[in-house]
């Protein structure tokens, strides 16, 4: 069953029409009539208030299930069976990262399973840098509504490993990383992960006139790095941070 049928059902069971869903949402009836006919998809930010609304959780207009409750010894079964418990000693540098999985969540606990992967970069002529993914050593779950919610598209999801304490306050060493990969584009003051002069970071980066970079560190005891038109091809964005978990 899709979400706009779980919509209807929703509504009919209650005894309630597209206009009260409309209301409760703060859109117009229009809009709603297309979320219950299924012509178009209900943004982020009205998936809460229709699920409050029909008395149900956002996961379930998603998928259809509500989350399962784990208690403390299926929680160990399930951190063994995915291998969670591995330690992994690799971090964010030219020889390490972390590629995607996707796994069917509706067969395993509904979660998105993304795997931790090691890689290298290699570098060509001009402006070829490539990210070459490989060894699997671990894996991180996600609930569908997680990647939905930010409107991410869960195949464009690296995580990797942060090394160093540059982006102490934020980013700690060790922190996992949550990288979208579709989003190379610099937005201003948001932080990417990059490769550049043959090593990988993750800085929050800045424009300034002429089209140069600037690289900035958080911890104040690391200086600013400069990306100018001389030394630009050997910069390239991998993807803006969108999480962390440390």
């Amino acid at each position: 069953m899709s979400l706009h049928l779980r919509i209807q059902q929703k509504l009919e069971e209650r005894n309630l029409r597209v206009a009260d869903l409309a209301r409760a949402a703060k859109v117009s009836p229009v809009a709603a009539g297309k979320w219950y006919h299924g012509t178009s998809q209900p943004k982020a930010q009205n998936l809460k208030d229709i699920a409050k609304f029909l008395g149900v959780t956002d996961d379930w207009l998603l998928t259809g299930k509500n989350p399962q409750k784990l208690d403390d010894l299926n929680m160990r079964e399930f951190i063994s069976k995915h291998k969670l418990d591995v330690k992994n000693e690799s971090s964010f540098d030219k020889n390490d990262i972390q590629s995607p999985l996707i796994v069917d969540y509706e067969g395993d606990n509904q979660f998105i399973w993304i795997d931790v992967v090691e890689a290298n970069f290699s570098c060509g002529s001009g402006e070829s840098i490539e990210f070459h993914f490989d060894v699997v050593s671990g894996k991180q779950p996600f609930l569908p509504s997680f990647f939905y919610k930010k409107g991410i598209d869960p195949k464009n999801v690296k995580i990797i490993k942060a090394k160093g304490d540059s982006m102490a306050e934020r980013i700690f060493d060790g922190d996992l990383v949550g990288i979208d990969m579709s989003q190379t584009e610099i937005i201003d003051g948001e932080i990417y992960a990059f490769y550049f002069e043959g090593e990988g970071m993750i800085k929050q980066i800045f424009k300034e006139e002429g089209g140069r970079l600037i690289l900035h560190s958080l911890n104040p005891k690391y200086r600013d790095r400069e990306v100018s038109e001389q030394n630009g091809l050997n910069f390239r964005v991998m993807g803006r941070q969108f999480w962390r978990a440390g």
